[in-house]
């Protein structure tokens, strides 16, 4: 039987560190995003930069790379390095920025959309579980509080 979150030895840190929140968010986020992470990269070989760079150009296609650094706080060099390997790949198509001739745009192709689509059910599944333990209405109020504390980022960042 998996070890229970409780069952781990510092398990009682999230009662005794002053950052407990952030703490238990971080610790949540680890342990969703963890086992895909590692499993994306045995399946697929592709690295969380790589992974990162898929969503954000599902989301919205000719982005450049400082964009994409902007939104994860991904250092740029993971950054870079990640988009070289999905273009040696074939995931994406790095293009000038006709705005500002120092920069290129990254396009998904269409086997980048696809490999996209492939995985992104596998962390929708992982969600859905991570928030079973919860009724419809905290997961809306999860939501919103979600939503309230990433729309006021530029306060806090």
């Amino acid at each position: 039987m998996p070890p229970t979150a409780q069952s781990l030895k510092l398990f009682g840190l999230f009662e005794t560190v002053p950052i407990r929140q952030a703490y238990r968010m971080a610790f949540i986020v680890n342990f969703y995003r963890g086992p895909l992470l590692r499993w994306i990269e045995q399946e697929f070989g592709l690295s969380r930069p790589e992974w990162t760079i898929l969503i954000c150009l599902t989301h919205q296609d000719g982005l450049n790379p400082r964009d994409i650094c902007d939104f994860t706080e991904q250092p740029r060099n993971n950054v870079s390095r990640g988009a070289a390997l999905l273009e040696s790949k074939a995931l994406i198509t790095r293009g000038p920025d006709p705005a500002d001739a120092r920069r290129s745009l990254l396009h998904l192709t269409p086997e980048g959309r696809a490999l996209h689509d492939r995985i992104m059910p596998m962390f929708a599944a992982r969600e859905a579980q991570m928030l079973s333990v919860l009724s419809a209405d905290e997961q809306a109020q999860l939501d919103a509080i979600l939503t309230r504390l990433t729309e006021n980022l530029p306060i806090w960042r």
